[in-house]
C-alpha cells in the first residue's frame, strides 16, 4: 500500500491556517482537511515502530511494562502551533507518539540505551541528544526521556523523515503526569501547557521534587538548596489549603459503554472523556487492526463534533486490552490512586 502524502509546504500553510484569526471557514476546513490527512500518516509509523519496541521491551525482562501510542489531538496540536509562533505543523515532533512507562529510573536508561545503540533491524535514525527532563526536569516539574526518531523504511519511503516521539518514564514520573492532567480537567485548567492558578502549580512542583529524590534524581534548579522536609512542610500546607486529594479522589467516573468492550486485545480506541456535569464519563470504541482508517475517520468526526465543547476531549490510542488502557491512560479514567499513595508515602518518610 502507497501512501498519499501532502507536500511539506501545503502541511506548513495548512499549520499556518489553523492559527490565522481572519481565516475564512472554508479555509480552515481546508486546513483541517489537510491536518488530518497528514497526522493519519503517522499511525502507520507508530505502528510499525511500537513492534518493534514490544519485542525490545519482552528481550530485555522489564517487569510489567505499560506501552501505548497515541495520534496528539487536534486541539493540542493547534495550542501548540500557537504557543511557538515560529513552529511549523510540518516539523512538529509529537504528533505520533509512543509512550513506554517502566518500573525504575535504571529501566528507563537500559531500554533507550539499548535502542539507541540497536543497528541491525532498526534503521530509524535517532534525534541526538535525547531531551533528558529526568536529568534536567522542566521548570513545571514534569519528568521524562523524549527521543524523537526519523522514519525510515524500504517499504513505505514515501513515509520516510516522519517523526515519532518516543517517551519513556518511571511508573512514579507516569503517577505524577496523570495527576497534572487530572486535576488539569477538574479546574478547567491545562496545567502541562503553563496555564491555572499558582499555588496548584507549586504544589506540583512540590511533588515532582519529592518525587526525583526518592529516584535519586535531580530536582528543580529553585529547590536544590532546601532540605526535604522543608519541600514536605509546603506541600502539606498547600494540600490542607487547596484539598487537592480530595478533588482528585471525590471525582466519579460513569464506564459508559465500556462493558461492551471486549477484554481481548483490540487494536484501536476512540476514547472520550466528558467532564461536564456531576458525573464525568469515559466512553470507548474499539477497532481491529483492520480498521485502522475506519478509526481515523470516527476519531475525526468526533473530534469536528466535540471541537466547540471543551468539557469533552476525544483521543484514538492503541494500548492493548481495558486492562492495559486504564494503565497507560489513567487520566481519562480520572483515576490517581498511585499518585495520592506514594506522595503520601514519600511525605511520612521525609516529614
Amino acid at each position: 500500500m502507497t501512501h498519499v502524502v501532502p507536500s511539506r509546504e501545503k502541511v506548513k500553510k495548512a499549520g499556518k491556517v489553523l492559527i490565522k484569526e481572519d481565516a475564512t471557514t472554508d479555509e480552515f476546513n481546508d486546513a483541517m482537511a489537510v491536518l488530518s490527512q497528514w497526522r493519519a500518516l503517522h499511525s502507520y509509523t507508530i505502528n510499525t515502530f511500537q513492534a518493534m519496541l514490544r519485542g525490545k521491551v519482552k528481550q530485555l525482562g522489564f517487569k510489567s511494562p505499560i506501552i501505548a501510542q497515541r495520534l496528539k489531538r487536534t486541539p493540542s496540536i493547534i495550542r501548540k502551533l500557537n504557543r511557538f509562533q515560529t513552529m511549523s505543523l510540518s516539523r512538529m515532533q509529537d504528533i505520533g507518539g509512543i509512550r513506554i512507562v517502566l518500573p525504575t529510573v535504571n529501566d528507563v536508561y537500559r531500554l533507550h540505551n539499548d535502542i539507541i545503540k540497536t543497528k541491525a533491524r532498526f534503521d530509524h535514525e535517532p534525534l541526538l541528544p535525547a531531551d533528558d527532563y529526568i536529568e534536567r526536569p522542566k521548570d513545571d516539574g514534569y519528568r521524562s526521556l523524549h527521543q524523537v526518531f526519523k522514519y525510515k523504511s524500504t517499504i513505505a519511503p514515501e513515509l520516510n523523515g516522519l517523526f515519532i516521539e518516543l517517551q519513556i518514564r518511571t511508573k512514579l514520573q507516569h503517577s505524577w503526569a496523570t495527576a497534572v492532567e487530572t486535576l488539569g480537567l477538574v479546574e478547567k485548567s491545562s496545567f502541562k501547557t503553563g496555564e491555572g492558578a499558582e499555588e496548584f502549580k507549586r504544589f506540583f512542583k512540590l511533588a515532582s521534587v519529592l518525587f526525583a529524590h526518592h529516584e535519586k534524581k535531580p530536582v528543580i534548579d529553585v529547590f536544590s538548596q532546601d532540605e526535604p522536609s522543608t519541600w514536605v512542610a509546603e506541600l502539606m500546607a498547600l494540600e490542607k489549603e487547596l484539598q487537592i486529594y480530595a478533588k482528585l479522589t471525590g471525582l466519579i467516573i460513569t464506564a459508559k459503554h465500556i462493558d461492551n468492550v471486549s477484554d481481548k486485545t483490540d487494536e484501536y480506541h476512540v476514547m472520550e472523556l466528558n467532564t461536564s456535569g456531576d458525573h464525568p464519563a469515559v466512553s470507548l470504541v474499539a477497532f481491529t487492526k483492520l480498521q485502522l482508517e475506519l478509526a481515523e475517520d470516527f476519531y475525526k468526526m468526533r473530534e469536528i463534533a466535540t471541537q466547540d465543547k471543551p468539557n469533552i476531549e476525544v483521543v484514538l490510542i492503541a494500548a492493548g486490552n481495558l486492562k492495559d488502557i486504564k494503565k497507560a491512560y489513567p487520566n481519562y479514567f480520572l483515576d490517581t490512586q498511585e499518585f495520592i499513595k506514594n506522595l503520601k508515602s514519600i511525605c511520612q518518610k521525609l516529614g
